[in-house]
């Protein structure tokens, strides 16, 4: 067991309660969270009490919004609470809430302290999308939406989940959206390790290597910043960025949780969700469970989560 530092935290990833974490429009077939409904959305009393614990924070990252079901006006409170400590913010969004929804979020927010808005585009196909995310998705008036981000100054970031039926898209979603001014993405790739659920659904490792290609290819011609999860199998076994999350030590990014009854906080995503021992109350000193060093992510037996957070780096182009 480490004590966390709390010094050493720059960002955050934060859920605004039960109802950011569990209510989504979506219903991507290949999701393992549940559309529980949860009403509890946070209150702005725990944002500020969060961020007076970490007194270094760089960045709070938002998710759960701005889709229909999650609150746009408390996320906006939250950000101003935040920008107010000279701490930027940035958003995820599947964008069915719309321009009117995004626009509630960044209402009187300088985009100057916002580091992006990242819209999950995971195809430039309507029919594939649709079919991604279990909705008939509206993908023109997305389209719409990210142009407007654009014109009013928000950096835009595409993050794409890429499954066996769309990883063969990764080229064509960097042109469509280098050709609308937009340079930075990050692709989140389905896990190749082995003991696996649902593997029908992953990428295999040759399959990883043929998105990287595709990726260099993209990133030559059209000159964007792209980044890419590496997992685990594929790491290499001296990488110093390999344990950053399971070495409670170095840990500069928690994931957060806003509940009833306190505020939790985590440094692997995925075992918090199977296990409660990796999830801290802040009511508390936080002492870490560190991790062993085994080959295969603990949660892969127990979910059919696809991407182990809890062990990846970032391969970056550009």
């Amino acid at each position: 067991m480490v004590e966390l530092n709390k010094d050493k935290v720059e960002a955050i990833t934060l859920y605004t309660g039960t109802k950011g974490y569990h209510n989504c429009y979506c219903k991507c077939p290949c999701c393992t969270q549940r559309n529980i409904n949860d009403s509890y959305q946070g209150s702005i009393s725990q944002i500020e009490e969060l961020l007076n614990n970490f007194p270094y924070l760089k960045q709070l990252y938002i998710l759960g919004n701005p889709d229909p079901l999650v609150d746009a006006t408390f996320c906006n409170q939250a950000s101003k609470t935040a920008i107010a400590k000279n701490i930027n913010v940035c958003y995820s969004t599947s964008g069915v809430g719309g321009i009117q929804r995004l626009k509630q979020l960044v209402e009187g927010i300088n985009p100057s302290f916002v580091d992006y808005i990242s819209f999950s585009m995971d195809t430039t196909s309507k029919e594939k999308m649709s079919a991604l995310k279990g909705i008939n998705y509206p993908y023109d008036k997305v389209i719409e939406e990210i142009k407007w981000a654009i014109k009013n100054n928000y950096l835009v970031k595409i993050q794409p989940t890429l499954w066996s039926s769309n990883y063969m898209d990764t080229y064509k979603i960097i042109e469509y959206f280098a050709n609308l001014g937009i340079n930075l993405f990050t692709f989140h790739i389905g896990s190749n390790e082995t003991n696996t659920t649902n593997n029908n659904l992953h990428l295999t490792e040759s399959e990883v290597k043929y998105v990287h290609e595709l990726i260099e290819k993209a990133v030559l011609k059209y000159n964007v910043q792209v980044t890419c999860p590496v997992i685990y199998p594929s790491c290499g076994e001296n990488d110093q960025n390999k344990w950053y999350c399971m070495n409670p030590s170095k840990c500069r990014e928690l994931l957060v949780f806003l509940r009833e009854n306190g505020i939790y906080v985590t440094n692997v995503p995925i075992l918090s969700e199977i296990d409660e021992k990796y999830c801290y109350s802040l009511d508390q000193p936080i002492f870490l469970n560190e991790l062993e060093h085994d080959e295969v992510c603990p949660a892969s037996n127990d979910t059919a989560k696809t991407k182990t957070l809890c062990r990846y780096v970032k391969r970056k182009w550009n």
